[in-house]
């Protein structure tokens, strides 16, 4: 080994037991021998120590710097205090490298004479998927910068962030006193990377993927701060654009350096900042738009392509609002169709009432529905508006319960609507006036809002309350908040079976309820199908199944009796009959597992098995062989296929 080594490859390591050995062992056996390892030990508590040790005893190249914890930013400058290789190269300790990565980019470095060389990256795992962006960065193709481009560092989605895919000439770090800010949590690779870029006197990218970036890790804590807390994400990037400005500001004197920021910036935090709450963003707003103006926004702002210039018009029409405490936040889950969208939130944004939040979760809806959703956006800053790749309706309900503010919570679809101006108003007085964890309230179905006539959903006064709500729909109730979050309440993905399934886990853990006599909740006249997949079949099955030991465990006899019902219904009833109806081909031609009766016929099974009925019938409900009335449909289908073909 030289004087000095040609590559110090930095280390953070915090709590990766599981992944530390595949760490390591990928950059000790690299292709280029002459590096040095510095592994900076930051406060873990688990086993991570002693694997960096033991790896130490077998190679002396490996440096361990113990320190407190500090989080990401401060263990990288612990171990740049430490380096002394040419070039500094930088990985996370729950990722892995190819066996040549350090070899082609030192080389890179050194035949092209470069301050900087940057790689591409693998991705892993592939489930959950990453969003393409994160693809796109890291497949750079070859390019060669002499001279500091603003475009590349701010427009160029190959050439950043992610530190760990970037060789660095270490000279020009230690010359110009760089370090990374140890107070900036999610950003800090780019943030590095403003100080360090306008400085490099040349640039390289290669097309060569070297690097394994393990993207998705539960307990890590960029799934921590950025997947499970993301208005953090947005406060986050908020204080980055603000640490980047003042290195645009140092930099003033490099050729389109602030247009290029803001050309960056606005996007950047516009697209996250329409979901945070209103309070949040009139604080931001002011805060950001002040950073912009003291890079040039004034000047630079009609440069700007006009849908930026609309966005700058959003953070300034923000920033002039009045804050308010949400009281009440009605979530919206808005997927591909959403056909009556425009109607629906003309009726919504009518409601006369104080506090009102409106959280619309854009499941992946059509290209003219979002331009409606942007238009209201615009148009009353009561909404928030939370774009998300396409998942589940129990995933977008979701998405809508972690953002929510307001002291209750409720549900809209966007077919639906309130059946007068105050009936939100009324609805929520009426909540609050009983402290109640959950309120309901009837319900009536219409063809349409202006409709004279419907089915109207009046429930007794005499009713219990479990009884009542799970008669109706969970859009139907008001929900204290405080009171989901302490019992964990949540939507479980289980097909056309997700709303009841939440409804009643809130029901049947609920203190304090309370009834609003009155017509509140108008659902539109929909058509249903009579066949779902097989797999929504078997989540709806395992829900039901869940939810009845549930009820026999609590003794909720009603619920019981309830899902029986649903179960041996027309409509659910149907729905199973027709897609267990027995194969007509093959059973190899339908890689899904398209009808299959026997799995459906043991959950059946299973669920009749749970039903406590001399308990039921103690409660004062009739029961009879109609709970197992699906049951016995199936198999008498399955008996009449049989006897066809032995007729044959």
């Amino acid at each position: 080994m030289p004087n000095r080594p040609f590559v110090s490859v930095l280390i953070p390591v915090y709590n990766v037991e599981d992944y530390l050995e595949r760490c390591l062992d990928s950059i000790l056996n690299q292709t280029l021998t002459e590096i040095e390892v510095i592994c900076v030990n930051d406060g873990s508590t688990d086993g991570s120590l002693k694997i960096l040790e033991k790896y130490q005893k077998k190679d002396p190249r490996l440096i361990i710097v113990s320190k407190q914890n500090g989080g990401l930013p401060s263990a990288r400058n612990a171990g740049l205090d430490k380096a002394s290789g040419e070039y500094v190269g930088f990985v996370d300790s729950d990722d892995y490298v190819e066996p040549d990565m350090f070899r082609k980019l030192y080389e890179t470095a050194i035949q092209e004479k470069s301050d900087v060389v940057i790689c591409g990256a693998n991705i892993f795992p592939e489930t959950p998927r990453a969003d393409q962006w994160l693809y796109d960065c890291l497949s750079p193709s070859y390019k060669k910068l002499e001279k500091f481009d603003a475009e590349f560092l701010f427009s160029d989605v190959t050439a950043t962030p992610f530190l760990w895919r970037t060789l660095i000439r270490r000279s020009l770090i230690e010359q110009n006193h760089l370090r990374l800010q140890e107070d900036i949590m999610i950003g800090e690779d780019k943030a590095f990377q403003c100080k360090v870029y306008p400085l490099a006197n040349r640039i390289v990218t290669i097309p060569d993927k070297l690097y394994n970036y393990f993207w998705y890790r539960e307990g890590s804590l960029m799934n921590q701060t950025v997947y499970a807390k993301p208005e953090k994400k947005v406060l986050e990037h908020g204080r980055l654009i603000a640490h980047v400005a003042e290195t645009v500001e140092r930099y003033e004197e490099k050729e389109g350096i602030e247009k290029a920021f803001l050309e960056w910036s606005i996007p950047f935090l516009y697209d996250d900042f329409i979901f945070l709450p209103l309070n949040e963003k009139i604080d931001l707003s002011s805060k950001i738009l002040q950073v912009w103006e003291n890079c040039g926004l004034l000047e630079y702002v009609y440069e700007l392509p006009e849908w930026k210039r609309e966005m700058v018009t959003y953070f300034t029409e923000v920033s002039h609002e009045k804050k308010q405490d949400p009281t009440l936040s009605v979530i919206v889950p808005v997927d591909v169709e959403a056909e009556y969208l425009e109607e629906m939130l003309t009726g919504l944004l009518n409601q006369k009432i104080d506090g009102l939040e409106i959280l619309l979760i854009n499941n992946g809806t059509k290209n003219e529905n979002y331009a409606i959703l942007h238009r209201n956006l615009f148009k009353d800053k009561r909404i928030r508006l939370s774009n998300i790749p396409h998942t589940t309706y129990a995933g977008a309900l979701n998405r809508g319960l972690a953002l929510a503010k307001g002291e209750y919570i409720t549900f809209l679809e966007t077919s639906d609507w309130y059946e007068r101006e105050n009936s939100l108003g009324e609805w929520l007085e009426y909540a609050r006036k009983n402290d109640s964890d959950l309120c309901g309230s009837n319900y009536c179905m219409k063809e349409m809002p202006k409709a004279l006539g419907g089915i109207a959903h009046i429930k007794k006064e005499n009713g219990l309350f479990t009884e009542k709500s799970m008669e109706s729909e969970f859009q139907n109730l008001m929900y204290k908040r405080g009171y989901l979050e302490e019992n964990k309440i949540h939507f479980a993905d289980c097909s056309i079976f997700t709303g009841f399934d939440f409804l009643a886990k809130a029901c049947l853990n609920a203190g304090k309820t309370a009834w609003y006599d009155k017509t509140a909740y108008i659902h539109r006249k929909m058509h249903h199908p009579d066949w779902i997949s097989t797999d929504k079949c078997k989540k709806v099955l395992a829900a039901m199944a869940e939810l009845m030991e549930l009820a026999v465990d609590k003794q909720y006899a009603y619920l019981q009796v309830k899902i029986c019902e649903l179960i041996n219904g027309n409509e659910f009833g149907k729905i199973l009959v027709n897609n267990t109806r027995a194969f007509k081909g093959n059973p190899s031609d339908f890689a899904y597992g398209e009808n299959s009766q026997i799995e459906v016929i043991i959950s059946l099974m299973k669920i009749a098995g749970l039903v406590d009925a001399d308990f039921i019938k103690e409660s004062g409900y009739p029961v009879g062989r109609t709970y197992i009335k699906t049951l016995y449909e199936i198999i008498r289908e399955r008996h009449k296929f049989l006897a066809e073909l032995t007729t044959k």
